[in-house]
């Protein structure tokens, strides 16, 4: 957030450059929390999805996600596979704008989740696939290489690969200070 301290003083002296100076840092300030990039105060995550599905041939898994909210320009999804439904090692698929993510991952047993996150602001809370959490099986004859493992997404203090933060959390959000205790 912009703030310009010697302002106060500029209104009796000089009103017009007062005004100017004043709408300048309205607009900056407006711009920047729209864009998500305030660094002062995180951006509310925006509602979760709906639900997300999931099915599996051959090895390629399709992946939908169901979001009618409504939502500002920006938002982008995320999906999360693991081989428990803790997702305590998630490997992190970035979609984009798209709610649709096809993708071969051999003949494994996945567990499946989904989020959305704007630049700036907090995810929204991962939907699982099932609930409790439901195991897809890749199916065909190649399982393909053992996947590396997770090194997360975002930002997140002292790099800890974690699942279900996208782009990353506000260093003063609730999540990182748990995190770090």
């Amino acid at each position: 957030m912009l703030t310009i301290a010697q302002l106060a003083p500029l209104k009796d002296r000089d009103p017009y450059l007062y005004e100017t100076l004043v709408k300048i840092v309205a607009s900056v300030n407006a711009t920047s929390q729209r864009a998500g990039v305030d660094p002062s105060t995180p951006s509310p995550a925006p509602s979760p999805i709906a639900s997300v599905t999931v099915q599996a041939a051959n090895g390629w898994f399709d992946i939908s996600i169901a979001d009618p909210s409504d939502s500002r320009p920006g938002l982008f999804y995320f999906a999360e596979s693991d081989t428990t439904p803790a997702f305590s090692a998630p490997r992190v698929y970035f979609m984009g704008a798209s709610r649709n993510l096809y993708v071969q991952l051999g003949n494994q047993t996945l567990f499946w989740r989904a989020y959305s996150q704007y630049i700036g602001s907090q995810p929204s809370a991962p939907i699982t696939f099932g609930s409790p959490a439901i195991a897809v099986v890749g199916g065909g004859s190649s399982s393909g290489p053992v996947p590396l493992p997770s090194s997360g997404s975002g930002v997140f203090p002292n790099r800890v690969p974690r699942g279900a933060n996208g782009f990353g959390v506000h260093p003063g959000s609730r999540i990182v200070r748990q995190a770090l205790l």
